[in-house]
């Protein structure tokens, strides 16, 4: 089961919404991950299983886009995590990017 995910920063107040993991029948062949693109710095909604070999990104599942996770919630998919606080967001450069689920998709 996949998500729709808003985002926002605490910090310079960038927002976006994203989808997160494949539905059911697309699961093993699609799955939307966040992302930024290392050549533009830029935020995108990439399929994660044609680019998990690649280096062109960085994802928002990898630690290193992520903060401090205090209450340790995550959103996951699989083996992807997300963590729902503390992101690094590609507007301010600050790890301040809070994710939560607007809704599920099938």
């Amino acid at each position: 089961m996949g998500n729709i995910i808003a985002s926002k920063s605490k910090s310079c107040g960038f927002s976006n919404e994203f989808s997160f993991g494949g539905g059911r029948y697309s699961y093993q062949t699609y799955c939307p991950v966040p992302a930024i693109n290392k050549e533009t710095l830029e935020f995108e909604n990439i399929n994660y299983l044609e680019h998990k070999n690649t280096n062109k990104y960085l994802f928002y599942s990898d630690d290193i886009l992520k903060g401090n996770n205090y209450d340790n919630n995550i959103i996951n998919n699989f083996d992807l995590k997300l963590n729902t606080v503390n992101n690094y967001c590609p507007n301010c450069k600050e790890k301040a990017f809070a994710f939560h689920i607007t809704m599920f998709v099938d």
